[in-house]
């Protein structure tokens, strides 16, 4: 039996602990609660990585096509960010396009901060060093104001911007009438993509499909053949045009980008590679009778046609195989 002057000096102590508690929790409440009174709120970030790269979707003729990059800028809300992308001796950065095509790029601005927010215009500068070898010589290669204007991008904060220029080099190329020794970069087939935005298509063509009859006529049936991307499915296959910048029918499907078909000795088969698609849904088209499409005219049915049509779906930072039989 518990003696009663321990049930006093127990019940004494019990009381006295129930204050302390009592006491110390009126502490700690007075003071704001443990140590996340003295938390400083995380910052919001106010600024985005922004980076830059350059690819190429090829064309036919060229032996190199080779740009000297000056500067890179951005045309932001609070004036322009310019970014000197000159080689290591203060020259213009040459970079000659043929040596990055499909997936492979180069980077002309390391990431770098700035600020975030809406920036309406990205431009670069090249300069007349600029030129492009072809089988028949070389000739100047000219953009004009020697600035390629192009879209805009969206800084978020604390997000990566990593961009990409894809010059597709079918469309971009013109020979201008009366202009000799002189060939136009223009800026109707440089697009500007967001790298987390965009996917790859690579595939396979079939010896069947590459000497079809209808290239019977071609003396070098390696020469030629390419692939042609146009944006959408369950398309019109008689409304699918050729790279044609005024197309005679209004109605005409224009492609996104077209991709050469190349013999790989290693792996003894006819391959592409398009890189820098937006994702979403595609209808390709392999033509053999690619040689005969010019830019700046509309082909007709007689030099231009297609001898397989097939539909895929591009997905964002992921490759996309396509297989022509």
């Amino acid at each position: 039996m518990q003696h009663p002057l321990n049930e006093r000096i127990s019940a004494t102590n019990t009381a006295f602990k129930i204050a302390a508690i009592a006491g110390l929790s009126a502490s700690l409440f007075a003071c704001g609660g443990g140590s996340s009174s003295n938390s400083t709120p995380t910052p919001t970030p106010s600024s985005s990585s922004f980076s830059l790269a350059i690819s190429d979707a090829p064309v036919d003729e060229a032996n190199a096509v080779v740009v000297y990059f000056n500067t890179v800028e951005l045309i932001g809300p609070d004036g322009p960010i310019t970014f000197d992308v000159r080689d290591e001796n203060n020259d213009p950065q040459a970079i000659d396009l043929l040596n990055y095509q499909g997936e492979a790029f180069v980077t002309i601005v390391d990431a770098t901060d700035i600020p975030s927010g809406t920036y309406t215009q990205l431009r670069l500068e090249v300069t007349d060093d600029s030129y492009i070898e072809m089988d028949s010589g070389t000739f100047d290669l000219k953009v004009p104001s020697n600035e390629l204007k192009l879209d805009g991008i969206e800084a978020l904060p604390g997000v990566e911007a990593a961009y990409t220029v894809e010059f597709d080099l079918r469309k971009s190329l013109v020979d201008p009438v009366g202009q000799p020794n002189t060939i136009f970069l223009k800026p109707r087939g440089v697009r500007l993509v967001a790298n987390d935005s965009v996917g790859t298509l690579l595939g396979t063509v079939s010896p069947e499909l590459i000497t079809d009859t209808a290239c019977s006529g071609k003396i070098d049936m390696d020469s030629g053949n390419a692939v042609y991307i146009y944006e959408g499915t369950s398309l019109d296959p008689d409304l699918l045009g050729d790279d044609a910048d005024n197309p005679a029918n209004t109605d005409e499907i224009s492609p996104y980008t077209i991709a050469n078909v190349n013999y790989n000795d290693d792996t003894q088969s006819y391959e592409f590679v398009a890189g820098y698609l937006p994702a979403g849904g595609y209808t390709v088209g392999f033509s053999c009778l690619a040689l005969n499409d010019e830019p700046e005219s509309d082909e007709n049915a007689d030099v231009f046609s297609f001898q397989a049509v097939v539909e895929t779906d591009i997905t964002a930072t992921e490759q996309t195989t396509l297989t022509f039989e």
